[in-house]
């Protein structure tokens, strides 16, 4: 592996042929158009929550459907006239929520990594006032062989041009050659015409693609995180061995600046790279996490080093408010306006968000990061790996900087083992009111014998103002639909919404 520094590539390939997959065509919907929200799965002008569950019925998976409008509902790949789902396809590993069809209703992208012998798929589910239609989806499979784990990460954005959407679909264990599982990254055009749907694959990516950083690798696993906006998309690449530090990570940025579907410009980073703070080691796995909102970016380093505080964790930021995006430095739990303290085994930065006025009101941007590592003391007691998470902005990280944790803000108390924060999802508002306040959902897979809930950051400073609304009502907490039950890592995965 060669030693990279913050490249700068013209993608010099063409552009794969557009192959057009299934198309779908959407039923009646009565979801409102009038206030556009980012996430609404059922129309009503609220995000929803859409949790994964890919280990549920022998790892066949399902995705647990908690709208704002109507009691849980349980989507199955059956349900949603997809086929059948079969024992190892791990339907519900990953989720994205886009308004494909333009109903008002978001549409739910689910990862099934597991199907056809590991070869993995990705289901198109349209969204509809009562959760799902059982009609109209559609199948992708990006050319996958049997072992790639196709849809074991997503992410979606609207494309450049604003005539759909860009779909990026990780396979981390595609093998490139004869590199195995050195990963790839697939990249569909999806549009919308009277409702009907057209799903293009537009290139596959790998990092022996001309204008791509870096090389194919055994085992780099190359797609494993993705995040989306518009601009492009940043991929973390944590068991990136750099020189003679083996995993310790990087990440690529793929840009978009016409209308053209393929990608034009390619940037990767990792901690030997110019202007990057810190050094590449072993281990470190920088891009664990990814997150990508407007101008701004992060990736996550949880197995940092900090002094002599192994697994610490740390997060680094870049800045896209210029032609090329730059780093800008590195946040720790000793970062002045950074909440915390270092301490050994933290993973601060195990998983990261953007968005805007999350727990402020100022129209501001904040990064939310999970700290699953951390340890807490109730009454005296200790709480080993209870978690939380740290809000704060991007330099120079003030006004807005808190934790939140279930001593502090949520309601049930801190427990050994939950690991709050282990996973973070955007929970939008209005996409046309730069006031509203965003939400972070927070998974807590280890709660309760690791049945595992999810919990949510505060919008605004009232009684129920970390509650999730379900159902028209109020909950401190969302656990599984079909009640506790332990091993199944409840919060594990959420459903990110379309990015800007």
């Amino acid at each position: 592996m060669r030693r990279f520094g913050a490249s700068v590539l013209v993608a010099a390939a063409a552009m794969a042929v557009l192959t057009p997959e299934r198309v779908a065509t959407a039923a009646e919907a009565t979801c409102q158009t009038d206030i556009p929200v980012i996430g609404d799965v059922d129309g009503d002008g609220k995000s929803d929550l859409i949790v994964g569950v890919p280990g549920r019925n022998s790892n066949t998976g399902e995705v647990d459907l908690r709208l704002t409008t109507a009691p849980g509902d349980i989507l199955g790949q059956q349900g949603a006239g997809l086929g059948q789902g079969t024992a190892g396809d791990e339907f519900g590993a990953a989720i994205v929520l886009a308004d494909l069809n333009n109903d008002g209703c978001d549409d739910i992208i689910v990862g099934a990594p597991g199907a056809s012998n590991r070869a993995g798929r990705v289901h198109v589910v349209l969204g509809s006032e009562v959760g799902y239609q059982t009609t109209g989806g559609q199948t992708l499979n990006g050319g996958a062989a049997a072992g790639d784990r196709f849809g074991s990460s997503l992410a979606i954005a609207r494309n450049h041009a604003g005539t759909g959407f860009d779909l990026w679909i990780g396979a981390p264990l595609d093998d490139v050659g004869a590199v195995s599982d050195a990963g790839s990254v697939a990249h569909y055009s999806i549009t919308s015409s009277g409702g009907n749907l057209a799903s293009n694959l537009v290139e596959t990516i790998t990092q022996n693609s001309p204008g791509v950083p870096g090389g194919a690798e055994t085992n780099d696993q190359f797609g494993a995180a993705l995040s989306a906006t518009s601009r492009g998309v940043l991929i973390g690449n944590q068991l990136e061995d750099v020189g003679k530090a083996s995993n310790a990570g990087s990440i690529t940025l793929l840009t978009s600046a016409d209308d053209d579907a393929g990608f034009d410009q390619a940037f990767s980073w990792s901690q030997a790279s110019s202007g990057v703070p810190g050094s590449a080691e072993s281990g470190d796995h920088f891009g664990a996490a990814v997150g990508f909102f407007g101008e701004h970016l992060a990736a996550g380093v949880p197995d940092e080093d900090v002094g002599t505080s192994s697994n610490a964790g740390m997060v680094q930021l870049f800045d896209w408010s210029s032609t090329t995006p730059v780093p800008t430095g590195e946040v720790k739990q000793y970062t002045p306006g950074v909440p915390g303290k270092v301490e050994t085994g933290d993973r601060f930065g195990a998983a990261v968000v953007i968005g805007r006025n999350i727990g402020c009101f100022d129209n501001s941007i904040q990064i939310v990061a999970g700290v699953p590592g951390e340890d807490t003391t109730v009454s005296g007691s200790a709480r080993k790996d209870a978690g939380t998470v740290a809000i704060f902005t991007p330099p120079p990280y003030e006004p807005c900087a808190r934790s939140v944790d279930q001593a502090n803000l949520l309601s049930s108390a801190p427990e050994s083992g939950d690991r709050l924060g282990s996973t973070l999802a955007l929970g939008r508002h209005s996409d046309d009111d730069a006031d509203a306040s965003d939400r972070a959902f927070i998974g807590v897979p280890g709660e309760n014998g690791d049945a595992g809930i999810v919990q949510s950051t505060p919008i605004g400073s009232g009684a129920n103002s970390t509650d999730i609304i379900v159902a028209e009502g109020f909950k401190a907490s969302v656990g599984y639909a079909r009640g506790d039950v332990a091993g199944t890592k409840y919060g594990a995965v959420i459903a990110s919404p379309a990015g800007e």
